[in-house]
């Protein structure tokens, strides 16, 4: 989990080795993960249209080899799922996240260059990951006091790297995330020990969005977006994002029902790219990102590949929603935040658009889990004694 968390080159070796070990353990326990495979079909349709883009795309080779690492994100998945319940993919997912806080401080003071990472952006999404598992943890009255003990410093340590990193976003889901989890602990878990409680909180929260949103959009001469933009040290290009988009849509005009294929567009002698990378000033052949999962998609596989990666998101998350309602448990709330943060965040960064990323893993996991509800539980052992 750490070689995901912390995508960097010299690991590559090593992701490869772990791919390898997963295929072992799927081989050996196939009876269980095989049916889970055929119920979680969704998660590899937009990887096998991308498969399929080898036909149009203009690096073959390339197209087709990530088009395999797409597929075999979704499969790590369902792997993992099979053996793992979600509190416990939670706790290693944070562990991944405590050892690449670490591993970060030897970059104390590069953080606003992406320290251990390519950019400032990625950096900033993985420790807002692992300091909201930490919250969670720390929340969690079931877990181990010496597990909530060590989460601890990681809430503030975590803060603080988002900080240093200068990422606005990240910093507002910080902050956001931060308060939901508590509201989730001290409201909403309490809540759903009443009957008819819960839809009672989800109402009034609905009733106090709508009326907010209400009295801001019909305030003259409203102007709370550029206000919002300045606190946070941002222009109305969101940091040249708006000029990239632009440079999707275009791109995406050249083949815009199938897209360009994978690996399409971000390749050393495209034309458009390298004019992106001029206008960023990047070096020349840098691989940029269009900080958009749905304008990345959208230029890789088109329309065909948009619905695809609709229906994954609308499939994953219903499913997860569904498991909230039948169980309301602390891990599960936190899970829905979870998701809520990567369905936002896929408006401004890239990351569901990717394979072996924390955002794309954890969800698919909102589409497994579901599964699992009605799953034999250990309650406890027994002691059989005979009868005299």
């Amino acid at each position: 989990m750490f070689i995901i968390y912390l995508p960097i080159e010299a690991f590559s070796p090593l992701r490869y080795l772990c791919i390898l070990g997963f295929l072992a353990i799927a081989a050996y326990d196939y009876k269980r993960i095989v049916p889970l495979l055929v119920r979680c079909w969704p998660l590899f349709t937009l990887a096998i249209l991308g498969l399929a883009s080898v036909g149009w795309a203009p690096y073959p080779a390339e197209a087709f080899r990530q088009g395999v690492l797409f597929f075999l994100s979704a499969f790590v998945a369902v792997v993992i799922a099979v053996h793992l319940t979600p509190q416990q993919i939670l706790r290693i997912i944070m562990f991944a996240g405590m050892a690449t806080t670490i591993a970060s401080i030897p970059f104390w003071g590069t953080f606003a260059g992406g320290g251990p990472y390519a950019s400032k952006n990625y950096f900033a999404v993985h420790m807002l990951f692992c300091m909201l598992l930490s919250l969670i943890t720390v929340l969690n009255e079931k877990e181990p006091l010496f597990l909530r003990l060590l989460a601890l410093p990681f809430v503030p340590t975590c803060l603080l790297f988002i900080f240093m990193a200068d990422s606005a976003t990240s910093l507002v889901f910080a902050v956001l995330g931060g308060a939901g989890l508590i509201a989730i602990k001290f409201f909403w878990a309490p809540a759903t020990k009443v009957r008819g409680l819960s839809m009672l909180v989800i109402l009034f929260a609905l009733v106090v969005v709508l009326v907010g949103a209400l009295a801001v959009f019909n305030m003259p001469q409203n102007t709370f977006v550029e206000r919002f933009l300045d606190i946070v040290g941002k222009d109305a290009t969101l940091t040249g994002r708006t000029a990239l988009w632009e440079g999707a849509r275009l791109a995406a005009e050249e083949k815009p029902w199938f897209g360009l294929g994978l690996e399409g567009f971000w390749y050393y002698d495209s034309g458009a790219a390298q004019t992106l990378n001029e206008n960023d000033f990047k070096a020349f052949g840098t691989k940029l990102t269009f900080h958009n999962a749905y304008w990345e998609v959208r230029v890789h596989l088109g329309y065909v590949g948009l619905a695809l990666f609709l229906f994954f998101l609308g499939w994953t998350s219903l499913r997860l929603l569904y498991l909230w309602f039948q169980d309301g448990s602390l891990v599960n709330s936190a899970l829905v935040l979870l998701i809520a943060v990567n369905l936002t965040m896929t408006f401004t960064e890239s990351l569901l658009w990717g394979m072996f990323t924390t955002p794309v893993l954890l969800q698919s996991l909102a589409g497994i889990v579901p599964f699992k509800l009605h799953a034999p539980k250990l309650e406890g052992r027994a002691r059989i004694v005979p009868a005299s």
